[in-house]
């Protein structure tokens, strides 16, 4: 019973990572500078401590921590409601 847990967590893992290894940059998906555009937004409304703003990860990624980032700024216990206008796009 252990060794089907272990070989099913193996298997789980493996899965895992090779589903991360198939995902495009986003720097390859839209190119340099719109990569760059998502980053410095990303990093500009993302209240994470380590946000996933980097043009190495996938831009649907990056998309959803700006629109995350967003959606906080513009609550009332949010920033006063002072959302980029970027925000408006997501």
């Amino acid at each position: 019973m252990k060794s089907r847990f272990f070989l099913l967590s193996l298997f789980a893992i493996a899965s895992l990572a090779s589903a991360a290894d198939n995902e495009i940059s986003c720097r390859k998906e839209v190119g340099q500078r719109m990569a760059a555009v998502y980053v410095r937004q990303c990093l500009e409304v993302s209240p994470a401590t380590h946000p996933p703003c980097n043009v190495q990860n996938p831009c649907a990624m990056i998309k959803d921590e700006i629109k995350r980032g967003c959606e906080s700024l513009k609550e009332p216990q949010g920033d006063d409601g002072q959302a980029p206008g970027f925000c408006d796009r997501y």
